[in-house]
């Protein structure tokens, strides 16, 4: 069996991987009853989730060098044991700036060498359908929420927040590990001859690109612009859903457990879809209908009550999915493929930064008294900045 066959093998088990790697997406599952528990305020306790954004797309640039030095497979199993170890650690947490330091900076650390890797990989693996491959990879890691929010919720009402992280921790270890040995190297300059010509996909770069030369680019930091607002939306929503669901429409934190449950299910199917459109029309297409919608949305928050709100809610979260699914594809499409799992990290880092725009401007709006309103409204206002950075980008192919 070449490697053209086999990479579907290689494909399963870095999903497998990404979804134990996506815990971060139950974080607004932890934070009210971490809350309660110390009690710290929203703005103390939601800095949690943002560190751990920070760190996990910013230690890539530094880190993601070692994937061609140590390989692939080597790398993973090192990012598995930082990550095991930060959960196993955040049990113990009695302060405050323990928890900045365990789970921000650790866990942080520890996905930071796993879903980066993993979708840069995917896409060496699929070179030829690099919006596949990015979907299907991302909408692996927006799943996991869907099983462990649920899961977290229940064993919260029982236990405690804190012995979840040690549960996580055995549950994560026992599955990452082993798939790891089902990892293979990517052969180089493997590049498949696509089966199906797209008429719509941007082209593809002229030539393979270096991180150095990547960054003389005026195209790379318009499109880490477009990107950070792209995402911001998602990561709000992300880091306050079951706050935002419990406050504005009295959910019960079972019922906004389930919600946020269902609104992984839209992340997800955001990834997926999405990704397999950018494939047949394009990566700026796309990423203009998600603004468009992101931005209508996030006028309907501030507006809408019951049915409608959490529609809206699902609708961004789509969106959402889709963004993280184009980052990948549109990395390869403008500066190639050759360089991918090195220039991808320093694309990544547009999820860092909406990473501390998001949960921040949630907390801090919220602090202000005024509920989340006005994050909504700036997130709309962002949305439409968004919306003509990537008709120019458009324009430039």
């Amino acid at each position: 069996m070449n490697f053209e066959q086999r990479r579907w093998q290689h494909m399963v088990a870095a999903m497998i991987m990404a979804l134990c790697a996506g815990i971060g997406y139950t974080w607004s599952v932890f934070q009210k009853p971490l809350m309660e528990h110390f009690q710290w305020n929203l703005q103390a306790i939601s800095l949690t989730f943002t560190i751990q954004i920070l760190v996990s797309t910013m230690a890539p640039v530094f880190l993601g060098k070692y994937q061609k030095i140590w390989g692939v497979k080597t790398y993973l199993r090192i990012g598995i044991a930082i990550y095991v170890a930060g959960l196993i650690a955040t049990m113990f947490t009695s302060s405050i700036g323990y928890l900045y330091i365990i789970y921000g900076v650790v866990v942080g650390t520890g996905i930071s060498m796993l879903y980066p890797c993993l979708m840069a990989y995917s896409g060496s693996l699929f070179p030829d359908k690099t919006g596949m491959a990015a979907g299907m990879l991302a909408c692996a890691y927006g799943g996991g929420s869907i099983l462990w929010a649920p899961m977290a919720a229940a064993f919260i009402g029982k236990h405690g927040a804190l012995q979840v992280f040690g549960l996580f921790a055995l549950i994560f270890a026992v599955v990452m590990i082993p798939t790891s040995f089902l990892i293979g190297e990517v052969p180089e300059n493997f590049r498949p001859e696509s089966k199906n010509k797209t008429q719509g996909a941007d082209l593809p770069a002229g030539r393979d690109y270096t991180w150095k030369e990547m960054m003389k680019t005026p195209r790379y930091y318009i499109i880490v612009l477009a990107l950070t607002l792209g995402t911001t939306a998602g990561l709000m929503i992300m880091g306050h859903a079951s706050t935002i669901l419990q406050e504005i429409q009295s959910f019960t934190p079972e019922k906004a457990a389930v919600i946020i449950g269902i609104i992984s299910i839209f992340n997800a199917l955001g990834r997926l879809g999405f990704g397999f459109i950018s494939d047949r029309l394009g990566r700026y297409p796309v990423m203009l209908l998600l603004f468009a919608v992101i931005g209508s949305s996030m006028l309907l928050l501030t507006r809408a009550e019951g049915t409608v709100f959490v529609v809206a809610l699902f609708a961004i979260s789509s969106c959402y999915g889709g963004f993280t699914s184009m980052f990948s594809p549109i990395c390869a499409d403008n500066f190639g493929i050759k360089n991918l799992a090195v220039n991808y990290s320093f694309l990544y880092v547009a999820y860092g930064f909406a990473g501390v725009i998001g949960p921040q401007l949630a907390a801090a709006t919220k602090a202000m008294g005024n509920g989340y309103n006005l994050a909504f409204l700036t997130v709309a206002a962002m949305s439409l900045v968004g919306f003509v950075l990537t008709l120019y980008l458009k324009s430039l192919r």
